[in-house]
């Protein structure tokens, strides 16, 4: 288990600390996005299914049979792998010393830890955990946790992996904000520059309570990346920030691939979910020129 708030165990420059507002710096990003074409993937494994069937003993639910075997069965540390794939190589200096994933659709197979599989793919000995429970704001929880690690554990680097894994062994779904109709996954690499300064540009809770700071990061902002959960409230008025929405059926990564292609500037990433009526929105520093993804 690992503490959302880590000690702090740096001595900063006064410097450093007068930073105010300071928000996570885009380095460079890569967006996994797999053909849905080609027919389904390889059958889990007998004893997969078994695990599938307990489990839906247990829940009073079923296992889907047709449904399940016919979609593309494509695991999340797959889809995770062809994120940093996208990211690039990554030299040691380059490398981020926590590394985070989020996910709000739980795996089918559970042989491989994704986080696992981040910290033996990437340079060093970065720390490595996964983040779910938390609906369509799980990346953005995340963030948090990763940025509050940088900025009380003298690092600079963070990486945020977040996958939309789209077959299913239950019933889920269909549509709506929570249906992943897409296989998915999103790396970001960003750098914390604040030292122990406040993180400035987050928030998560009560719409009622979030929403004026939200609009004030729009005020300043180049773009404003809006999910889903924004389509049918809570309102935000119309801002000078030019406004991108999520794709639907990417219930996570849908909100951070609208970051692709876009130039330098301040980003403002936000989502409402509707099924624990949460607001959550993040600012990011974007690389100047054509930034984004590759």
């Amino acid at each position: 288990m690992f503490r959302a708030a880590a000690p702090l165990s740096r001595t900063v420059p006064a410097a450093a600390d007068a930073v105010a507002g300071t928000v996570p710096r885009l380095l460079r990003a890569g967006w996994h996005r797999p053909a849905d074409q080609g027919g389904p993937g390889a059958a889990p494994r007998p004893a997969v299914r078994e695990v599938h069937r307990q489990i839906a003993d247990l829940y009073g639910t079923r296992v889907l049979s047709e449904g399940f075997t016919d979609s593309p069965l494509r695991p999340t540390p797959q889809l995770a792998a062809g994120a940093l794939d996208a990211l690039g190589p990554l030299a040691p200096d380059e490398a981020p010393q926590v590394a985070v994933l989020a996910y709000t659709t739980p795996d089918f197979e559970h042989t491989t830890l994704t986080a696992s599989l981040l910290q033996h793919r990437l340079p060093g000995e970065p720390l490595c955990f996964a983040v779910s429970d938390q609906g369509v704001l799980s990346p953005f929880t995340a963030l948090r946790i990763a940025v509050e690690y940088a900025r009380r554990s003298d690092w600079s680097r963070l990486l945020l992996v977040v996958v939309d894994q789209s077959s299913q062994p239950y019933p889920g779904p269909a549509s709506g904000q929570y249906a992943a109709e897409h296989d998915s996954a999103v790396a970001l690499l960003l750098a914390w520059d604040g030292g122990t300064s406040p993180v400035a540009g987050m928030g998560q809770g009560p719409a009622g309570q979030v929403l004026p700071a939200l609009r004030a990061d729009l005020s300043g902002a180049a773009l404003f990346a809006a999910g889903t959960g924004l389509a049918a409230g809570p309102g935000i008025p119309p801002s000078a920030a030019p406004r991108r929405d999520a794709e639907p059926g990417l219930p996570c990564t849908g909100v951070w691939a609208a970051l692709r292609g876009a130039r330098g500037g301040r980003a403002v990433l936000a989502d409402h979910d509707h099924g624990l009526d949460r607001l959550a929105h993040c600012t990011l520093e974007l690389p100047a020129g054509e930034g984004g993804f590759r």
